[in-house]
């Protein structure tokens, strides 16, 4: 364990940097909806959500063993092979990029060549961040974490701008921004958290034997983690598609910018602290079990006040608010974050203690959970009448998060009470 490990300091300070975070994004976000038209956002989210999941399904799980990991000598061995297969992964999205482009059939409107070309680069930083972040965590460095996305922020959205400003207001700015910002969080982390004489040693080259021995000793991460992690990004890619096949890009361009701004709060509170008490768990678990199941009921309860806190406004205000800060054109998002914003309480609790299932080693129990979870989303939107506007799909979204996000946190209850053998 670290010895430099202090819950309350590591708290308010992963708190505090994404706070830092969210001032920027709510300063930027009017101007952004000013330059960037909907169906720029759109795509944007699309093409991000891809990256999300390519990057975390092809990954196979190293990252979330490498955090869980306290040994030194096989964090060190972790890093090397999620490294290995972050190469093989932006090597495999670059000739897949380049083939998409000779395709006969013609790409959605927006999807130009620049957007596939950044594609990869965007997958192999997604890779490169969840690496050096599973490192500092596993070591409870969280300081240099929180440093990090504050320079991730500024750079990230800094970048955009400047993107739009110069070059052209598309998909493409945005996503150059965002591979800005994800390059000077990793560059951050690796510097402020002492990790250089970590990455001095990795070796790039892919050695198919290393990383198959390893993959295959770590195959409960490979396997179940890796699918259970990725199934939620499988239905935002799902909701996007669909949205997008029936009612067009402008109208996910709405509901990527309503998704944004509720996840904010989220991402402040309950995702940027995550790896904190993920820590905290994780020294209960090895040194108190049986105070576990107490500990996580505390922390379910406190991230849902916060959360409750958190999405009021915007459940009570949420048209008015988007009509003033990004103006008339974005009505209909302000609409559809109201909505969302509900079930979003929910994922409050949820977010801050999903990592429970990984502390005491219930990783089918969680691939289980995640799937019936996903499943519900899934066959509901499958079920919305043919002719469904944004407001009534976003609705039927909303109940079935809510459905999900309960679901899921009476599994986090359960495997709290369990005993830490792999399963």
């Amino acid at each position: 364990m670290s010895r430099g490990f202090n819950f309350r300091r590591d708290f308010f300070q992963s708190v505090g940097s994404s706070s830092v975070g969210l001032g920027l994004t709510l300063v930027t976000t009017p101007i952004m909806t000013r330059l960037f038209p909907a169906d720029a956002y759109g795509i944007n989210g699309m093409m991000m959500t891809l990256a999300t999941l390519v990057a975390g399904f092809g990954m196979l799980g190293l990252p979330l063993a490498l955090a869980r990991e306290q040994h030194g000598n096989e964090q060190i061995r972790l890093l090397h092979a999620a490294v290995q297969i972050a190469v093989v992964l932006f090597g495999l999205c670059g000739i897949a990029a380049l083939a998409v482009q000779f395709f006969p059939y013609k790409l959605p409107a927006g999807v130009t060549a620049q957007v596939l070309l950044i594609l990869p680069i965007l997958v192999f930083l997604h890779c490169a961040q969840r690496v050096a972040d599973s490192l500092i965590n596993a070591k409870g460095r969280f300081p240099a974490q929180a440093a990090a996305r504050i320079g991730n922020a500024f750079t990230g959205r800094g970048g955009a701008l400047l993107l739009g400003w110069l070059v052209q207001p598309l998909a493409a700015s945005m996503l150059a921004g965002d591979c800005i910002g994800r390059f000077v969080h990793v560059v951050l982390t690796i510097e402020l958290g002492r990790l250089r004489p970590d990455c001095k040693s990795i070796n790039w080259r892919p050695h198919p034997k290393f990383l198959l021995k390893t993959v295959s000793e770590y195959r409960r991460f490979a396997l179940q983690s890796n699918f259970a992690a990725a199934l939620p990004m499988v239905s935002v890619l799902v909701v996007q598609l669909m949205l997008a096949i029936r009612l067009g890009a402008e109208a996910v361009g709405y509901y990527t910018l309503a998704q944004s701004i509720i996840t904010l709060p989220v991402t402040v509170v309950a995702l940027s602290s995550a790896p904190v008490v993920f820590h905290r768990f994780v020294r209960a678990a090895d040194e108190a079990p049986d105070s576990l199941p107490k500990l996580a009921q505390k922390a379910i309860l406190g991230y849902l006040l916060l959360g409750g806190l958190c999405m009021m406004p915007l459940i009570l205000f949420g048209q008015t608010l988007f009509e003033f800060a990004f103006g008339k054109d974005w009505i209909a998002a302000g609409s559809t974050a109201a909505i969302l914003a509900v079930p979003q309480v929910l994922n409050f609790g949820l977010t801050g203690v999903l990592s429970i299932f990984r502390v005491n080693r219930r990783i089918n129990a969680w691939m289980i959970f995640e799937g019936a979870g996903t499943f519900v989303i899934l066959l509901g939107m499958l079920l919305l009448p043919r002719d469904f506007d944004l407001r009534s799909a976003t609705i039927m979204l909303a109940g079935l998060r809510g459905l999900y996000c309960t679901l899921m946190i009476s599994g986090c209850l359960w495997a709290a009470k369990q005993k830490g053998e792999w399963s």
